[in-house]
């Protein structure tokens, strides 16, 4: 049984037995642990019968995370629902004798039977899956019956915007949090803007903070890092800028007019920011390599300047591990077939790979039999670690500052030994300039809504 941090052991006794609680600390400081043990509390103070506790949780730490730490902590017996066990039916499933049932993500949306489940204490895991109020996810996690119990984990509890938190609190405490629009109007500063005619608010931040932190103080936690694991190796940011081939500039330089002209098409309406966003999505993947659009589909291809970048990170790194990210899985696939013609070992991380090869692939990384990781944001940037490199790049970020975090964390956490270098590669001229600036204001709205700062 691992032996809990002091802070750990301050926070477990700080929550308590409390019906709901929040624990946003941040990324690499084991959570996980503060969960299992709150949830022994609970168990040994819940007389009568005692229901089974649920962990909801990403598909990359079923078993590497939550499934290896109920055993490290407890005696519990655990069953995992995985892709396979999904195919049976919960009636065949419920009939396992366990103590803890996890399952992902996915498989609640999939499994309505478990809402009609009664558990003694229901664990969500980077309960910021649960931020859309209208996402059928999280309509799944607020119809799951608890006898009472309920923890929130995520150290990035707000990804976007600062009404984001209501969702996690209304599952939480929904007497308390009823009201989506009596939250945003006391929590969320907006103003007026005119475009095209038309009148529409536009957020500007969060406010009334201190009143929001005063409800939170008895079920909320929040540490940093830096003021927990002082022994932690400093993180160190560099960016590298490239210039797009000629034959990429074409490419880029015709998308951008393309949709100059396409949103002045559109002045007579007020276009939505998911509108926006994928259209610069769009033109984000001209920026990263050479692209072809259809109309309907987006086809990476050589050259890359930003590959050319990777390469010679790697090149200069001597024999060293590292860790690529990028939001395109075509863009992954390609420094697949670079890492492959120079005979370079490696693993790769996509929302395709099963869980299990996923789980093998982490562990030939951690043991050294891959001196490479690469992987999408979304898949491999989540509830894995990858200490065993101290050198991260990313070859693109996400418009979210929270899973950029969450990816960067992947190496900067418990068990890391060495100066963690992030490394972003950003190409001139291009979108990706815009992209870090709104990514910085986002990201001093979520300290400023968590008490960071």
């Amino acid at each position: 049984m691992n032996e809990l941090f002091p802070f750990q052991k301050e926070d477990v006794e700080h929550l308590g037995i409390k019906q709901s609680v929040l624990i946003a600390n941040e990324m690499g400081t084991g959570k996980t642990y503060e969960a299992i043990d709150r949830d022994r509390r609970i168990r040994e103070n819940f007389s009568g019968r005692r229901p089974p506790t649920l962990v909801i949780a990403p598909l990359t730490t079923l078993w590497g995370t939550w499934y290896e730490s109920f055993h490290e902590q407890t005696d519990l017996k655990v069953a995992v629902l995985d892709n396979k066990e999904r195919k049976r039916s919960w009636e065949m499933f419920r009939k396992v004798d366990a103590d803890v049932f996890i399952m992902h993500w996915e498989a609640l949306r999939l499994m309505p039977e478990v809402s009609q489940e009664e558990w003694l204490h229901v664990i969500a895991d980077e309960c910021h899956r649960a931020k859309n109020r209208k996402a059928q996810q999280t309509r799944c996690l607020k119809a799951v019956r608890a006898v009472g119990y309920k923890t929130a984990m995520s150290g990035t509890p707000v990804v976007n915007r600062p009404d984001e938190l209501w969702s996690i609190l209304n599952w939480l405490w929904p007497k308390t949090y009823g009201s989506y629009w009596r939250f945003f109007k006391q929590h969320v500063e907006t103003s007026s803007s005119f475009a095209r005619g038309h009148q529409y608010q536009v957020i500007v931040g969060p406010k009334n903070l201190e009143l929001l932190h005063r409800a939170l103080a008895p079920y909320f936690v929040r540490r940093l890092k830096k003021d927990v694991l002082p022994q932690l190796p400093e993180k160190y940011y560099t960016t590298i800028k490239v210039d797009l081939t000629p034959t990429q500039r074409t490419a880029y330089n015709q998308m951008r007019d393309e949709m100059i002209a396409w949103i002045g098409e559109q002045q007579d309406e007020v276009l939505p920011a998911p509108v926006v966003i994928a259209q610069l999505t769009r033109l984000q993947q001209f920026a990263v390599a050479f692209a072809e659009y259809d109309g309907n589909h987006i086809r990476l291809s050589e050259p890359s300047s930003k590959l050319d970048a990777a390469m010679e990170v790697l090149d200069e790194s001597g024999d060293a591990p590292i860790v690529f990210f990028s939001r395109f899985k075509q863009l992954i696939t390609l420094l697949e077939y670079r890492l492959r013609d120079k005979s370079i070992p490696y693993v790769a991380i996509t929302g395709d790979v099963p869980p299990e090869v996923r789980t093998a692939a982490v562990k030939r990384f951690q043991e050294g039999r891959a001196r490479v990781m690469v992987g999408t944001i979304g898949a491999g940037g989540v509830g894995i670690d990858l200490y065993a490199a101290s050198t991260v790049v990313f070859l693109d970020r996400d418009w979210s500052p929270a899973l950029n975090a969450q990816a960067e964390d992947r190496l900067h956490r418990i068990g890391q030994r060495n100066a963690v270098q992030v490394i972003d590669i950003m190409a001139r001229g291009t979108v990706d300039l815009g992209k870090a600036q709104r990514l910085e204001l986002k990201k001093t709205w979520i300290r400023r809504i968590l008490g960071d700062e």
